[in-house]
């Protein structure tokens, strides 16, 4: 595929979504992926980014990256960045209740939710687009994609077919406005092509918040038409001023006068703006003598005076790419837009390659996992149940907190079983936060409790894991209070350092004995909290895995009843091969927000020139 730079571009792109700066591990990254290989069929050159992607700092990182080339990546000349706008939220939101926006009408801006905006106007492009190179520094963008901007017809539209066509209508004037700015911006250098990044490309045409693509090409002749006859006329009309400040009867040679009309000369690359009045050049004599400065030389004069407009050089217009999810689930984009934007010359890149979100399977993470190991998810569940009974029992008012967090094991075992819980559900959800979460709540404890075993200072422990500091800091919380001290809060939501190291630690034992030499229950100690968290941190290890190895088998499971018998073969492998080997397809995005993911973009590229698959069945 050629870019609009016309250098070619790798099959497989960086996806920056989860990328930013001030990450040293995503710095490392990024230089990886850059490396220059000795086969050129193996460089990475594409970057995909967007203005709203970690706020703005994932452009941030690409940018430092790529203004500090090292000596075996590639240079910036030879990478395509692609970006993104359309999305207020985070910074954005921040400047549009200081008024930064205020050059955008209102009701071009689309309220989508309380914490995210939206808008394709093109005052609001202008300033993206400003900020973007700035971030990014860079004096221009290779591809710049509207994002999303169906967020229109899902703010608006109410289901009607009236409703849907009426809205539709209305989005597709709002971009062909756009398209007319973006073609602008190609003629001032700043960007060198544009296209749409919508993810309703993937739906049914039927769908109500569905983009009809049919006329964007159509679309965008028309603003290049508009722009390049506006660009003539502006030319036109500078050369008849020039000629109206000419002496009676003088002619520029830089068009001629016929009628009152003025017609630009025969080439339109160049221009001269000298007037008709011959002036001969100084001698090296003269110009030591200072003779002819007065009059001023012919340079002087070429240089004092204004330039014309330059007219378009092109002859087509600046649309040139489509990018839209797809995956083995997801394949009606695939088989509609992408297939349609082929006849029309327009390069088409997928993203979310590797996570599904099927309205007839639901999510799903596209990717081969093992079976968890140890502890089992059945000896961690164990285990922790049996932490949770101990505690209880001999800690009575820690009783209704064992109580919650039980439910929410249970619960969460309970969409294990059902298997109506996906990875990406699962990641989203953050079940280590939320247990650490109920764990660091205060609980009211006995105030005159003797030997409670936890000393009075404020400072738990430097050997407990930052779960266990909070729950420590919250059970000492005394009765009266509703909040958890606010290093609490902020340590519980960070993972526990110490992970299991070996099978026997999941064999559940009860917690150091507790009851004083009075023989009264005291405070939970620091080390039957540490007992406690490290058996909680065993099941969350151990469900996580439980869940990636379960979602595996139900893919393979899918794979299989499409007809499709994967054998050996990880299912990621497959699965972005499969895209690869459409005619459709330009390119994959990947996301790469671990080394790994490098290595394994690498390693497709890498079975791609060795040993090309044959095309894969249809799933």
């Amino acid at each position: 595929m050629t870019s609009p730079t016309s250098r070619a571009i790798s099959r497989l792109g960086i996806g920056s979504y989860r990328l930013a700066l001030g990450v040293p591990e995503h710095e490392r990254i990024l230089y990886r992926a850059l490396e220059r290989q000795k086969d050129p069929r193996l460089n990475i050159n594409l970057i995909d980014t967007s203005s709203n992607y970690s706020n703005g700092r994932s452009e941030q990182l690409i940018g430092k990256v790529l203004s500090n080339p090292r000596h075996n990546t590639l240079r910036r000349d030879e990478i395509v960045i692609a970006t993104k706008f359309g999305y207020i939220q985070n910074e954005n939101m921040r400047l549009l209740s200081e008024g930064v926006f205020q050059r955008v009408p209102p009701e071009e801006i689309v309220e989508y939710s309380r914490e995210c905006y939206h808008s394709i106007h093109p005052e609001f492009m202008r300033d993206q687009l400003t900020r973007s190179l700035e971030r990014l520094n860079t004096k221009y963008i290779d591809i710049l994609f509207v994002h999303n901007p169906e967020y229109f017809l899902m703010t608006n539209v109410k289901g009607t077919e009236d409703n849907v066509k009426k809205h539709q209508t209305i989005l597709l004037n709002r971009l062909a406005i756009l398209f007319e700015e973006l073609e602008r911006e190609i003629e001032k250098g700043r960007i060198r092509a544009y296209g749409i990044s919508s993810n309703s490309f993937s739906l049914k045409p039927s769908h109500a918040h569905f983009l009809p693509y049919q006329d964007l090409v159509k679309m965008a002749t028309s603003a290049f038409d508009r722009m390049r006859i506006q660009r003539e006329q502006e030319h036109a009309l500078f050369l008849e001023q020039q000629q109206q400040q000419q002496p009676s009867g003088g002619v520029s040679s830089s068009g001629s006068r016929s009628g009152g009309k003025v017609f630009p000369p025969s080439n339109s690359n160049s221009f001269s703006t000298s007037t008709t009045t011959k002036t001969t050049p100084l001698s090296p004599s003269q110009h030591k003598s200072g003779q002819g400065q007065g009059q001023g030389s012919t340079s002087e004069k070429r240089a004092s005076q204004p330039t014309p407009p330059k007219l378009v050089n092109r002859t087509t217009h600046g649309l040139g790419y489509l990018q839209m999810p797809g995956n083995l689930l997801e394949t009606e984009g695939l088989n509609t837009t992408a297939k349609w934007a082929k006849t029309k010359n327009l390069s088409v890149f997928i993203n979310r390659p590797l996570n599904a979100m099927s309205p007839e399977f639901g999510p799903a993470r596209l990717a081969s996992y093992p079976p968890p190991l140890a502890p089992t998810y059945a000896e961690a569940m164990d285990e922790i149940l049996g932490a949770l009974v101990a505690l209880g029992k001999q800690r009575e008012y820690l009783q209704p907190k064992m109580g919650r967090l039980r439910e929410m094991i249970e619960g969460l075992d309970e969409s294990l079983r059902t298997n109506k819980l996906s990875i990406i559900q699962m990641e989203g959800a953050s079940v280590r936060n939320q247990l650490h979460q109920e764990l660091a709540k205060p609980v009211p404890v006995p105030s005159k409790t003797k030997g409670s075993g936890i000393a009075s200072s404020s400072t738990a422990s430097p050997s407990l894991s930052p779960a266990a500091a909070a729950a420590v800091e919250a059970f000492k919380t005394s009765p009266t209070s509703t909040k958890p001290a606010t290093a609490a809060a902020t340590a519980a939501h960070q993972p526990s350092t110490k992970p299991p190291t070996s099978s026997s630690s999941t064999t559940t034992t009860p917690p150091p004995s507790t009851t004083t030499h009075h023989g009264a229950p005291g405070k939970v100690t620091e080390q039957e909290l540490d007992h406690f968290i490290k058996s909680l941190d065993h099941f969350i290890h151990a469900f996580h895995q439980q869940v990636r190895f379960q979602e595996t088998t139900r893919i393979r499971k899918i794979m299989t009843e499409r007809g499709v018998n994967l054998k050996e073969e990880p299912i990621e492998q497959f699965a972005v091969e499969y895209l690869l080997e459409h005619d459709q397809v330009d390119a994959v995005l990947l996301g790469m927000k671990r080394e790994p993911y490098v290595d394994f973009a690498r390693g497709v590229l890498k079975s791609l020139v060795v040993a090309p698959h044959p095309p894969s069945p249809s799933p």
